[in-house]
């Protein structure tokens, strides 16, 4: 139990699915704290962070969980390989400036902005 009443929406055909969980202002900690042990258990029994609707802004910092450094190194550098001024898009999956495309770095990011 994650402690809020929750409306799970889903596509049966993939087995995506959808968290609509009302909370109130005061409860957004709390929240937070229910969103992270969902996505855990999600990627702990072999599910993903996210599905149809890709990564994006509000799973960014999740998405090491599921990779790992290595995979989220291989990523930035292929990000780089095409984008080499970081004009597509900057900053909105990975953090990587001209000095920096360590995907452990981005992992430890991710960890710290889960504190």
């Amino acid at each position: 139990s994650i402690g809020f009443p929750c409306l799970i929406c889903a596509h049966i055909a993939d087995g995506n699915f959808h968290c609509m969980i009302p909370y109130q202002p005061h409860e957004k900690t709390r929240l937070k704290e229910a969103e992270q042990r969902l996505i855990e258990r999600a990627v702990r029994v072999g599910g993903a962070v996210s599905g149809e609707h890709g990564v994006g802004l509000g799973k960014k910092k999740h998405i090491c969980l599921e990779h790992g450094p290595n995979h989220i190194a291989l990523q930035a550098r292929i990000k780089r390989a095409l984008d080499p001024k970081l004009i597509m898009n900057p900053h909105k999956i990975f953090d990587v400036s001209s000095t920096e495309e360590n995907g452990a770095s981005e992992c430890k990011k991710s960890r710290q902005s889960k504190l």
